[in-house]
Parts: C-alpha cells; structure tokens; sequence
C-alpha cells in the first residue's frame, strides 16, 4: 500500500514492531519533519500523548486520518 504523506498530516498509528513505545494502535499524532527518499523515508511524529517517536515508512504501518 503507497501512502502520501505529508508534513502536518495528521496519522493513526496500526502497527509497529518497536517493543519499548507505549504507543497502541489507534494512537494519532502529527508528521512534523520527513527525511530520505520514498520508500526509505524516516516520518518524525508527534504523538498527542506526548511520545517521540519516528517511523520507518516501509516497516511500521499507519494511516492518514481526518480528525474533526
């Protein structure tokens, strides 16, 4: 699945394999700073809980959401 994202999209959180976050699916957060080229781009959010954590585009898996 392509995802396009963008800095200021907002993003919900299904999955990831990183065993020390105490982020859960259906956590969201904001795309603050993107880095590399697609396919291998780092996605730097900020999640509404307060965790910093990046995530590796082809590994970790999310979806751009619409909150209202």
């Amino acid at each position: 699945m392509k995802k396009t994202i963008k800095v200021g999209d907002r993003i919900e959180l299904i999955h990831t394999n990183d065993e020390i976050t105490k982020l859960k699916s259906g956590d969201k957060g904001s795309v603050v700073k993107i880095e590399g080229e697609p396919g291998d781009r780092l996605i730097w959010i900020k999640w509404d809980n307060g965790e910093k954590l990046a995530f590796l585009e082809e590994i970790d898996k999310f979806k751009v959401v619409h909150d209202k």
